[in-house]
């Protein structure tokens, strides 16, 4: 088996990454593969790769106007790879071991104000099952924090309206538990005492959200939601179905949450993670003052 499909394999089994990230690790690493081969290096010979061959990856990467944020992800998933293949005996060390890890250009997540989140939800009535499914996922995706993945996988039996919770599977397989806020509650509610019947086709879909066709609804669909709620509520189009898990870890940091709490809500395997919020309250802060001091 070649050494790329063994780490593809390596990735789902052993880290059980999702199918998305497993799939980004590997056009990054076939891409490498090919410039090592017009480099005259062979996938079969590994052991030929050297730090040479890495810098001169990187630098026709950004010679092909990569971003510097693509180009620090791809030398990422060289890193494991390369890793992998050392750990498994292929080679002797890694190449990239000694090399520095490129700084990204830390940019700061873009959330909702409070008032353009109410008027986003606000914007999500009406009655039919399909407007009733709009609001439902509009307010969860808000009172839970969870990603636009996560929303699109729950099932019936991942909602508790009594203890207002939903059962998530994030990334890397790993099952958290979200809190759903009231106002949530009763969206859901609302959508699935009725709604939800209206829309299923049959008893065999175990999933909360549907799409017109009575099947689990897909994450461009919601992303699609999202669009005709912000374009009637008269808000920036620039939004996406991420941004409320932004502004619901935003709006907790500005509201004095714990850190730590936070990173728990949000699924973060690392606090480093979580802590870019409390850049988006200091620079939110820095405005304000800015904006309000007469000698600032």
């Amino acid at each position: 088996m070649p050494y790329l499909e063994q780490f593809v394999e390596h990735l789902a089994m052993e880290r059980g990454l999702s199918p998305r990230t497993v799939d980004a690790y590997s056009r990054d690493i076939s891409q490498f593969i090919d410039f090592c081969e017009s480099a005259g290096v062979q996938e079969s010979d590994p052991g030929s790769i050297t730090q040479g061959t890495l810098r001169r990856y990187l630098a026709a990467s950004q010679l092909r106007g990569m971003s510097p944020a693509t180009v620090s992800r791809r030398l990422s998933s060289i890193r494991s790879y390369l890793r992998f293949l050392a750990r498994e005996g292929v080679i002797d060390v890694s190449p990239a071991l000694s090399m520095a890890q490129m700084k990204r250009p830390r940019r700061l997540p873009r959330s909702l104000p409070v008032g353009d989140v109410v008027r986003l939800i606000e914007a999500a009535r009406g009655n039919s099952p399909a407007e009733l499914r709009d609001r439902a996922i509009i307010e969860l995706l808000y009172s839970s924090g969870i990603r636009l993945s996560e929303l699109c996988g729950l099932d019936l039996a991942d909602y508790s309206a009594e203890a207002r919770t939903v059962r998530v599977l994030g990334k890397g397989a790993k099952e958290r538990i979200a809190p759903v806020g009231s106002s949530a509650v009763a969206a859901l509610d609302d959508y699935l005492t009725g709604a939800r019947r209206h829309m299923a086709r049959s008893s065999d879909c175990t999933a909360i959200f549907l799409n017109r066709s009575g099947g689990r609804i897909s994450g461009r669909s919601v992303q699609r939601i999202m669009k005709k709620y912000l374009l009637k509520a008269g808000l920036p189009m620039s939004a996406t179905p991420h941004s409320m898990r932004h502004s619901f870890a935003t709006h907790l940091t500005d509201s004095g949450a714990d850190l730590r709490v936070v990173q728990e809500l949000l699924g973060h395997a690392d606090i480093s993670t979580t802590q870019i919020y409390t850049s988006v309250s200091r620079e939110r802060l820095y405005r304000v003052y800015r904006k309000a001091h007469p000698r600032a």
